[in-house]
């Protein structure tokens, strides 16, 4: 039986094509590209599995290790070269550790003595050849001890170290012999050997400074980890700051955010990963990535913590909806009953002017108070009327109703809220040197409902024509030595009636010419009514006129029409949780005037500004 017939050799020889090629090239495979380095390297793996599977069949221990021992040198002679040009290759680097690839290096820097023969050694020492009295330097100083280390080395792969022990073996012969005959022949090759100090101090200061490189390099390897770490810490936050308050549109948009994250902080882990892997200190390697795993935990689970808070929060966004949904339905319905009862009260009324206004007590009261207080204002020592100047002679304040009645009934807070009807009487005279001097009385009157606001605590009606004309009745009986202004100031303003009875020529002809001038002054709209034939109550017109904020009116009417265009009515109330109640009442009084807009008090639903045709 022949020695070989337990396998095939040339299945063997066949498979291991790729990696003599790699040992036939050595260390200087480093110069060839990276994507034929790694195609070899795929070759040789896979030729390696199928040895290893049996494909070429069972060889005898020693041959099968000498098989193994070159296709583990050839791989290794590829990591080696991935190494030495600083490339990232995951499977050379996960194969063999530093030691190992340092024993390959320091043996195939021999691998001169592959191709010189004992004499051939002896005439490159006479001629004292840098590279080869280098190599036999480091040699004399203990290269052979370091590498019989190695190749007792456990840790080394054993198809490795048989690799290494063959090329060893091989240049160990011819080192010795040169050395020994060398060291007869030339008397200063023995003090070459021996003289290290300064060669060995440069080595040293050499290894210090990789030791000091190596240090900064772990350090700024940290640094970048955690850098790492803050970014997600801080976007982390962000993330959970926003979440907080997030709308559920904006929730999709957290989770792309969150999973983009994620995203970035594994592309900066696979760069720190390949970065680590580069480092030729397996040690510091290996703590390096024990820092990187630990620090993946962690994030991935705050990235898991945030995904249940937004899932929390989603559930949140969801509960708070259907409590919307509710709500909007309970407003819905709330929104049918009004409009249905303020189309009831509308089918009733028609457009009968009681009820289309609302003054409540304290409002009336406060009107009462500015009004008065504006017509004392205005009456001084002297008054320009009519191109003539009049000299104030008197001005009395008085009540003209007495709450008497309702004392008692009332606290005390709210009898004294009750408007009085208060009349600001002033006499004029008029200045001038010869001739008739011109009197005028002139009789300001803030006139309102007093028992409705005691009774009920607001009123609704516009004055009628009747309470005027007991004014103006009153007026001419007493005008007979002078002419009498009338200036009537109402908080719930005038039916329409008066306007058309003051502007008719009855009206002319009845009082103005009877020494009666009237004036109306609405004081929610701040409308004036006056006979435009009477020059007299033309001229109390400035000082009757309010002051009016025509922008902030304008939006208000805006306000409104919005609301009316879109449901046909709005409520007081409404518009009081933007605006003033003063202006909004005014709002509502032109609006109805100029778009024909229908004001009304609904029991039940309050003062409404109504669109007509709503039914």
């Amino acid at each position: 039986m022949g020695i070989f017939e337990e396998g095939k050799t040339d299945c063997v020889k066949e498979l291991l094509k790729p990696a003599e090629r790699v040992l036939k090239e050595g260390l200087d495979i480093g110069v060839e590209s990276f994507s034929r380095r790694e195609k070899l390297w795929l070759q040789i793996e896979e030729n390696y599995d199928r040895y290893l599977d049996g494909e070429c069949g069972e060889f005898l221990r020693d041959l099968d290790m000498h098989f193994r021992g070159k296709f583990e040198g050839a791989l290794a002679i590829l990591a080696w070269s991935f190494q030495q040009n600083g490339e990232t290759y995951l499977p050379a680097s996960r194969r063999y550790r530093d030691r190992e690839l340092e024993a390959l290096e320091r043996v195939l820097r021999y691998n001169v003595f592959e191709i010189y023969s004992k004499e051939d050694i002896m005439k490159k020492i006479m001629h004292r050849d840098n590279n080869v009295l280098g190599l036999l330097r480091e040699y004399y100083h203990g290269v052979d001890r370091w590498i019989d280390d190695a190749l007792n080395d456990p840790s080394i792969k054993l198809p490795l170290r048989q690799f290494l022990k063959t090329k060893w073996d091989s240049y160990k012969g011819k080192i010795n012999a040169a050395i020994a005959e060398a060291t007869v022949r030339f008397d200063w090759f023995r003090d070459f050997l021996t003289m290290a100090g300064e060669e060995t101090q440069a080595v040293e200061r050499t290894y210090q400074r990789r030791l000091e490189a190596k240090d900064r390099e772990i350090e700024e390897l940290r640094r970048q980890m955690e850098e790492m770490l803050r970014n997600f810490e801080r976007e982390k936050e962000e993330l959970r700051r926003r979440l907080e308050t997030a709308k559920e549109a904006e929730i999709s948009r957290l989770i792309q955010e969150k999973e983009e994250m994620k995203r970035q902080f594994e592309e900066e882990r696979r760069r720190l990963i390949e970065e680590i892997s580069r480092m030729k200190d397996e040690e510091a390697r290996r703590m390096l990535e024990e820092e990187l795993e630990r620090m993946q935990r962690e994030m991935l689970a705050s990235i898991e913590a945030m995904e249940a808070e937004i899932r929390r929060k989603e559930l949140q966004l969801k509960e708070k909806e259907m409590e919307l949904r509710k709500r909007e339905l309970e407003l819905k319905e709330k929104e049918d009953e009004v409009s249905k009862r303020i189309k009831e009260v509308m089918s009733l009324a028609g457009k009968v002017e009681k009820g289309s206004r609302f003054v409540r007590l304290d409002e009336a009261r406060m009107l009462e108070m500015n009004f008065v207080g504006r017509i004392r204002s205005k009456f001084r020592d002297e008054v320009k009327l009519l191109g003539r100047t009049f000299k104030v002679g008197s001005v009395e304040e008085r009540k003209t109703f007495d709450k008497g009645s309702y004392t008692g009934k009332l606290s005390e807070r709210d009898l004294k809220n009750v408007p009085d009807n208060r009349m600001v009487e002033v006499r004029l005279r008029e200045k001038k040197l010869l001739g008739k001097k011109e009197e005028i009385t002139v009789r300001a009157l803030f006139y309102g409902r007093p028992e409705r606001y005691a009774e009920v605590g607001f009123d609704t009606d516009p004055l009628e024509l009747a309470d005027i004309n007991a004014l103006l009745v009153d007026a001419r009986d007493e005008a007979k030595d002078g002419r009498i202004v009338l200036l009537v100031a109402s908080p719930t303003g005038f039916e329409r009636r008066i306007a058309n009875y003051v502007n008719s020529g009855d009206f002319h002809r009845n009082f103005i010419s009877e020494n009666v001038s009237l004036a109306l002054l609405d004081l929610e709209s701040g409308e004036l009514i006056y006979n435009p034939h009477d020059e007299y109550a033309k001229a109390f017109e400035p000082m009757l006129r309010l002051e009016r904020d025509e922008e902030l009116l304008a939006k208000v009417k805006d306000f409104l029409e919005e609301k009316i265009l879109k449901r046909g009515y709005v409520r007081l109330e409404e518009a009081l949780e933007h605006f003033a109640e003063e202006t909004v009442k005014r709002a509502f009084r032109e609006l109805s005037k100029e778009k024909g807009y229908i004001t009304k008090f609904v029991e039940g639903v309050g003062y409404v500004l109504v669109k007509e045709g709503f039914l």
